[in-house]
């Protein structure tokens, strides 16, 4: 297994994964837009995106980053 491997299944829970609420303003281009710079930012770490969900009591989007950049899903 790789180094990296280890390190992540070796990291606590709340250092691995990352939540992130996500405003979407009113209008499908800026809501799009708002969505694509807050995945651009998080992937620049090499995160990976694995759940996105709505915000029912507002216009805005949960996501879940893990931050070890290795998924198994």
């Amino acid at each position: 297994m790789a180094e990296r491997d280890r390190e992540a299944h070796d990291a606590p829970e709340a250092e691995r994964y990352h939540a992130e609420y996500v405003p979407l303003p009113s209008g499908e281009g800026a809501s799009l837009v708002a969505l694509q710079e807050a995945i651009n930012e998080n992937a620049r770490h090499s995160w990976k995106l694995i759940s996105v969900s709505h915000d029912p009591t507002s216009q805005g989007l949960f996501l879940i980053w893990d931050k070890s950049g290795f998924f198994s899903g």
